[in-house]
């Protein structure tokens, strides 16, 4: 199935690796030029140079996107560079248990949840119609800051769907096939899919 991604620029974050390096790699070998950004600048080369060894289109974006402000340059940056941004996956997020208390919630929430609605902000006044954005919600578990990343990701869908030109979806990271998903959630082909949670 042809998903019409030639020509389109789609904007990847935590895409140097796992989750998001999958994902970005099949937006490109279906056409879209893709910009990935993560915060290890020796991982994001190696992701840009695998990519672009398929034939791919890849800006790589190295930024820490817990930090206030970097989703929004980030964005800024795609559009300045690629002329357009059509599509938005916000995939960064910090893996459970690597910090302990208020530490924890509180880095978890600026990163899974603070730069994916910094990166929506940034991305809708710009995004082309139709665009279309996901965000990939982490594994919760029995982790209660990430169930609380995932709760708020939810109300960021009920908050934006049908305030732009554009598709909003949120999917679970433990989604089977979550890079072929994601891929067609931004596609035209999944045109009547807004505002929904997939494999919650």
């Amino acid at each position: 199935m042809d998903l019409e991604f030639a020509g389109k620029v789609i904007a990847v974050t935590g895409a140097s690796r796992g989750v998001g390096l999958a994902i970005a790699e099949r937006l490109a070998a279906e056409g879209a030029a893709v910009a990935i950004a993560a915060r290890s600048a020796q991982e994001l080369a190696q992701a840009h140079a695998t990519i672009e060894g398929h034939g791919g289109r890849c800006l790589a974006y190295a930024c820490d996107l817990s930090v206030p402000g970097e989703a929004a340059a980030f964005i800024a940056a795609v559009t300045e560079i690629f002329g357009r941004l059509d599509g938005l996956v916000c995939n960064a997020a910090m893996a459970s248990g690597q910090m302990t208390g208020r530490e924890a919630w509180q880095g978890e929430l600026a990163l899974n949840l603070g730069h994916a609605v910094e990166a929506l902000e940034a991305a809708l006044p710009v995004l082309a119609s139709p665009g279309s954005v996901v965000l990939v919600a982490p594994k919760s578990r029995d982790d209660w800051a990430l169930a609380t990343c995932r709760g708020g990701l939810e109300a960021v869908i009920r908050h934006f769907v049908g305030k732009a030109s554009g598709r909003i979806n949120l999917i679970g990271k433990d989604a089977e096939g979550l890079a072929d998903s994601v891929a067609f959630l931004l596609s035209v082909r999944a045109a009547a899919i807004d505002g929904t949670v997939l494999g919650a």
